[in-house]
């Protein structure tokens, strides 16, 4: 099926930028849009910021139902990440570095709109637009406002919004009981040991570095890591640290004559790794096939001493209340870093060896029911894509 093709622009009662204004933590009044807003592709009033701005100001710049929120000025990944603004009866400021395209209804559904804007189709079109700096990327509202649209009729947008919409509905139901999941683990981890920080159980609680090998210590990785070489040795850096051993061919490797300078640092297989910079707190899990690898300078390397229950550790350190230790210790930081003597401090409860043991069969139950749920959302995210494929085809 052939539809008319438009353009943003033409379809949009305005698209602009908001206003600039310098928010504070310690402000009230009325709320302001912030890039936060809308960072789980929803609306969410409990990422505004606020400025002391009173009822009677800014009126030229309060969001309507039907407004939808465009990221056009963040890191790559995000970038034309995007939201609705369905919040009846609560009132709030469009602010900066948030585009807001305010659709003409007479022309174009918002939902529609909404759904076509998270468009694998419509994304594809983004890079083309795209202005690369160091930290982040952008685009212009001119740009933005002059990439096509398929427009079908009104009752044809309201049907296919529709369709789209209860896709979406199932998808989210699938993350909200993947957070659900994450919660029930945080209860049963409190449920069994408390706060580490304030221990209302009683039980020994000793600082990380105790727990490390005498002859060894907490240390960063490679500092220059230099250029990627074929046969060098492989670099684990923040981003792939997880649960299971990285894929090599995906790893930065570093020349030998670099490694050679950073023996502390190699792996030896008793160690967790944990991010110091960036995705602050992330923990990695350090397999046998590992050995002989080095990390970059962004991880720290903690090698647990023998009698350890190094699982036990790695698990606690990945709760949210350990977590959560670590964003309140780096908050006040301009540039967060979570150094080797904060982690050094870091309290870790230790319960009888029974407890720990009985903490990690409750976690492999929750984390097999979550890993459950990933797939089935994982297989929702490719249906609804193949949904949003056929719909702006025209051939749903």
């Amino acid at each position: 099926m052939s539809w008319p093709v438009s353009c943003l622009g033409d379809v949009s009662e305005f698209i602009r930028n908001g206003a600039s204004i310098p928010q504070s933590k310690d402000a009230g009044g009325v709320p302001i849009t912030r890039i936060e807003s809308i960072s789980e592709r929803i609306f969410n009033q409990n990422k505004c910021g606020y400025a002391g701005v009173s009822d009677s100001e800014y009126l030229e710049y309060r969001l309507r139902l039907g407004d939808i929120l465009v990221s056009h000025i963040n890191s790559e990944k995000h970038l034309a990440k995007c939201a609705i603004f369905e919040d009846e009866g609560f009132d709030v400021i469009h602010g900066m570095n948030l585009l807001c395209a305010r659709p003409d209804q007479q022309k174009i559904f918002p939902r529609f709109l909404f759904h076509y804007l998270s468009s694998p189709k419509f994304l594809h079109l983004i890079p083309a637009i795209t202005k690369k700096s160091v930290n982040q990327a952008s685009f212009t509202v001119t740009a933005f406002k002059e990439l096509p649209i398929p427009l079908p009729p009104l009752p044809e947008q309201k049907r296919i919004a529709a369709i789209l919409d209860k896709a979406d509905a199932i998808r989210r139901k699938r993350q909200q009981a993947i957070q659900l999941a994450d919660e029930f683990l945080r209860a049963v981890f409190l449920d069994m040991f408390g706060d580490p920080v304030t221990n209302p159980k009683g039980w020994n609680v000793v600082e990380l570095s105790t727990l490390v090998d005498p002859d060894d210590k907490l240390n960063y990785g490679v500092v220059q890591p230099g250029d990627d070489e074929e046969d060098g040795v492989p670099l684990v850096r923040s981003g792939d640290l997880s649960d299971v051993t990285p894929v090599v061919s995906k790893l930065r490797r570093v020349s030998a004559s670099i490694d050679s300078k950073h023996r502390k640092s190699k792996l030896k297989g008793n160690e967790i790794l944990i991010a110091c910079v960036g995705t602050i707190g992330r923990v990695g899990w350090v397999s046998d096939a590992m050995v002989g690898w080095n990390i970059a300078r962004a991880v720290t390397r903690i090698p647990i001493r023998e009698g350890v229950n190094r699982e036990y550790v790695y698990r606690y350190l990945q709760n949210p209340v350990v977590q959560g230790y670590f964003e309140r210790e780096t908050r006040a930081v301009a540039q967060p870093t979570l150094n080797v003597g904060l982690i050094a401090k870091t309290p870790v409860a230790l319960p009888p060896h029974d407890l720990q043991i009985a903490f990690l069969e409750r976690y492999r139950t929750i984390q097999a029911y979550k890993k459950r749920l990933l797939v089935a959302l994982g297989a929702q995210d490719e249906l609804a894509g193949c949904l949003s494929q056929r719909a702006f085809a025209g051939q749903l």
